[in-house]
C-alpha cells in the first residue's frame, strides 16, 4: 500500500476523499451498524481514516479496534473519537504479512480499502480482511461499483445528447482517459486521477464464498449526481450512482 500517499493526504482528506457515511443518501450504512451492535461484541474498523465511521463502531460495541496504514490519520481518528474510552488503535498495513495485533472481529467493517490497481496487492487484502472476521462474525464491505461506472458513462454520453450534440460529437465528449483496456476489463478506473478497482456484483460474491463467507446481502449504496459531475442538471435524479454495499457471514 502507498503509505506516502495516505500520509500526504491526513490533513485535506476530508476535501479529497468521498465520505460514504455523509453522501449516503439513505442512511443505510449507519443504520446497518445499530442493528448488528451488540455492547458483548468487538468491531473492526480496517482503514479507519480520520475516523468518520468509528464513533458509529464504538457506540452499539463494546470495543473496537480502529486501524490504518497512515499515522497521521490515526491521529485525527484519536482526536475524532476523544469521546470513547473502548477504543484501541493499530498502525497496520494490512497488504503486509505478519500477525495482527488483535484477535479476529465479531463485525468487521471495511469501507472503500480493497481498491488497489494491483492485482496481486487487492488478492492479499482480501485474504487479511477476511480472516479478520470471527466464527459468526459479520463482514461489512463498501466498494465501488464497475457497473454504477458504466452507468455514469452513459448519463454522461445522454447529458451531450440533451444538449443538442449530434451522436459521433457527444461520443467524442464522454470519452474519459480511464486507463488501459487491460486495466478496464479488471474494473480498474479513475477516480480523481487515481486508477481504483470498481467490483460487479457477482465478482464480490466470488471473492466472498472463495474465503468461505456467505454472503447475505449486496446493495446499492447511492449518492448524489454531485460526486460524478461538477454540476450536474436539474432532470438528472434517479437511480443515482452507487457504491457496492456488502454484508457476509462466517459460519459458527
Amino acid at each position: 500500500m502507498n503509505r506516502a500517499y495516505w500520509e500526504d493526504l491526513a490533513d485535506t482528506y476530508d476535501d479529497q476523499i468521498f465520505s460514504v457515511l455523509r453522501r449516503d443518501r439513505e442512511q443505510r450504512l449507519a443504520r446497518l451498524i445499530e442493528e448488528c451492535g451488540d455492547r458483548a461484541k468487538t468491531a473492526a474498523d480496517l482503514g479507519c481514516g480520520p475516523g468518520q465511521i468509528t464513533p458509529l463502531l464504538a457506540t452499539y460495541f463494546g470495543k473496537v479496534h480502529a486501524c490504518d496504514l497512515s499515522e497521521g490519520l490515526l491521529d485525527r481518528a484519536r482526536a475524532a473519537c476523544a469521546a470513547f474510552d473502548n477504543i484501541h488503535y493499530h498502525h497496520l498495513d494490512l497488504a503486509r504479512g505478519g500477525r495482527t495485533p488483535f484477535p479476529a472481529a465479531d463485525l468487521v467493517l471495511c469501507v472503500n480499502v480493497i481498491i488497489t490497481a494491483e492485482l496481486a496487492l487487492r488478492e492479499r487484502l482480501w485474504e487479511r480482511v477476511t480472516g479478520l472476521v470471527a466464527p459468526g462474525g459479520t463482514l461489512v464491505l463498501v466498494l465501488p461499483s464497475h457497473e454504477s461506472a458504466l452507468y455514469t458513462n452513459f448519463r454522461r454520453l445522454d447529458w451531450h445528447l440533451r444538449s443538442g450534440l449530434q451522436a459521433e460529437e457527444a461520443i467524442s465528449h464522454s470519452l474519459t482517459r480511464q486507463g488501459s483496456v487491460s486495466q478496464l476489463e479488471q474494473g480498474v478506473r479513475g477516480i480523481e486521477g487515481v486508477a481504483t478497482k470498481h467490483y460487479l456484483e457477482e465478482e464480490i460474491t466470488v471473492q466472498l464464498q472463495d474465503r468461505s463467507l456467505r454472503v447475505e446481502e449486496i446493495a446499492k449504496l447511492p449518492y448524489d449526481w454531485n460526486i460524478e459531475f461538477a454540476d450536474p442538471p436539474e432532470w438528472m435524479g434517479a437511480p443515482h450512482p452507487w457504491n457496492w454495499l456488502v454484508v457476509a457471514r462466517r459460519p459458527a
